[in-house]
């Protein structure tokens, strides 16, 4: 199938933000690129589009808050100091998708999820119905993993599969993962296409960005999973959010997901 007939059948597209694309606003404390978020929603709910974001930045508030209020960066966090930044980070991440979303006249919801809730089968049900209500009501569900209590038992791992794993809920749907790079490099080529993640192309992909927890190797697994089930899905540059329409629709920016 072309990619054309594929973008005019999705129902939902899921933006996933990721840690290195959000720093520098959290940092500077501005909702600009927030506000911007939100008009892009705006935009695809007119097109037709439900909308889910899956957004990291919960640590890096808390890391913000903690530097304001107690002067302390933490470079090198512990486990249980990163679950206790993502605590005081989150109402504040949250918070600012909310106020960023209500100048637009859209309600920003907040879930958030561990691995348990894919692998139980009534929170699972529970998850899907309630996003389903929300995006009924053109709310935007704004999820993140939960942090503060998700051990490595538990941990979905980084927001990249967890994009993925939202994504599976819904057949039609297209997800974009905005990072700090326009796609994914062999070497110093650009692949516009991945129809299939070969172990040539995993030699390729690096670790995350400081601050992050997946880097392309966990951008190519959110990939696997979308080819398997025959979705699409696209991981683009975030600097400039209005990227979104460009790839809703279909041009060639970024890197492709999506099968001959």
């Amino acid at each position: 199938m072309q990619r054309s007939d594929i973008l005019k059948k999705a129902t939902h597209v899921i933006l996933k933000f990721g840690t290195g694309v959000l720093t520098e606003h959290i940092e500077k404390r501005s909702q600009s690129y927030f506000s911007a978020i939100a008009k892009e929603c705006l935009w695809l709910q007119k097109q037709g589009k439900k909308v889910i974001i899956v957004s990291s930045g919960a640590v890096g508030f808390g890391r913000a808050i903690l530097k304001e209020r107690n002067k302390l960066a933490l470079p090198k966090a512990s486990v249980s100091e990163k679950q206790a930044l993502a605590s005081l980070g989150q109402s504040l991440l949250i918070d600012t998708y909310r106020t960023s979303f209500a100048k637009n006249k859209i309600a920003a919801a907040q879930v958030l999820l561990t691995r348990t809730d894919f692998e139980n089968k009534l929170h699972l049900q529970n998850l899907k119905a309630t996003l389903a209500q929300l995006l009924d009501w053109g709310a935007v569900p704004v999820i993140n993993e939960n942090d503060t209590i998700a051990n490595e038992e538990i941990k979905v791992g980084d927001n990249d599969n967890l994009s993925a794993d939202i994504a599976l809920l819904f057949p039609k749907s297209l997800l974009i993962l905005l990072t700090t790079i326009d796609g994914f490099y062999r070497g110093e080529e650009l692949m516009r296409h991945i129809p299939r993640v070969t172990p040539e192309v995993k030699k390729y992909a690096g670790n995350a960005a400081e601050g992050g927890t997946g880097g392309m190797i966990t951008k190519l697994q959110a990939g696997e999973k979308i080819l398997k089930a025959g979705q699409i899905m696209n991981i683009a540059s975030g600097k400039d959010i209005r990227i979104v329409r460009r790839i809703v629709a279909g041009e060639e920016v970024g890197t492709w997901f999506y099968g001959n």
